[in-house]
């Protein structure tokens, strides 16, 4: 099937807004050829976002039964948005979606995407203020990502940047936090190559630039990095948002191609 496709939706299954069968009937509003599931992963310290595990397991349920009932008008896939901090890994998914939302200081794990004010707080408290030393935390962990959880694709890479909207929270293009980035960007390439170009922060938050943002995109091109389009949808307007600034976009850090997801596996389409 042609159409566009979203692999990175939530449902009321975790925190969307809509069940699993109204984001489909939204997808085929907007032209969709497919959409994939991506609902996130049980961890064990945070119930609020996460499924438990025998949620997670009517979750695989529902998405099968209505892969069945709509085939042949759109194609239904089935992933997991699998945090680094995971403790279970269901099987029969079509993908994952590798992420990671959470920082450990001690044995405390706080959000790094629950806010700016707790943000800003969480930077004074765990890192004397140094939002760079966030970074390098941070990016120290995403760096082990693939490896943890054997992702297909790597997701909003460059999350810590969610509220930092008019870089007036910190430079990103200090060299503490582009070596970090870098460095988990090099890393992470060594066995997976395909990052997520997520628009749901445009959506959301007024974001002017997707994850990851315009300059790494630029450099994940410059590595051999390939892309994939995604709006990281928790309700029916957000689905494939922005997606045609974000090929034009694509083109101008030098990609010419994004990968789709297919029966077979991920295929490239031409930009």
């Amino acid at each position: 099937m042609t159409g566009m496709q979203n692999l990175h939706t939530h449902t009321t299954y975790c925190d969307g807004a809509l069940p699993p069968e109204e984001m489909i009937k939204a997808a085929l509003e907007k032209g969709c050829g497919s959409i994939g599931f991506s609902e996130h992963s049980h961890v064990t310290f945070d119930h609020e976002f996460s499924m438990f595990p025998d949620l997670t397991v009517e979750y695989i349920r529902e998405v099968n039964r209505l892969r069945d009932k709509y085939e042949g008008e759109i194609e239904v896939f089935l992933g997991l948005e699998q945090d680094y901090y995971t403790d279970f890994k269901p099987d029969g998914l079509d993908y994952t979606i590798g992420t990671l939302h959470y920082v450990k200081k001690g044995e405390q794990y706080i959000a790094v995407d629950a806010g700016t004010r707790h943000q800003k707080r969480m930077v004074e408290d765990f890192f004397g203020g140094d939002f760079y030393a966030l970074a390098e935390d941070y990016y120290s962990v995403f760096a082990k990502i693939i490896s943890k959880t054997n992702a297909d694709i790597v997701g909003h890479f460059d999350l810590i940047a969610k509220y930092n909207i008019d870089r007036n929270m910190y430079d990103e293009m200090h060299p503490r936090h582009m070596n970090a980035a870098l460095g988990a960007m090099d890393e992470i390439l060594k066995s997976c190559k395909l990052f997520e170009v997520n628009t749901g922060a445009m959506y959301r938050n007024n974001k002017p630039e997707p994850y990851p943002s315009v300059i790494l995109l630029k450099e994940l091109y410059k590595r051999g990095g390939e892309v994939i389009m995604t709006s990281d949808s928790h309700d029916a307007g957000s689905l494939c948002y922005k997606f045609d600034e974000m090929r034009e976009l694509l083109k101008s850090c030098g990609f010419k191609y994004s990968k789709r997801l297919t029966k077979t596996g991920f295929i490239s389409e031409r930009l």
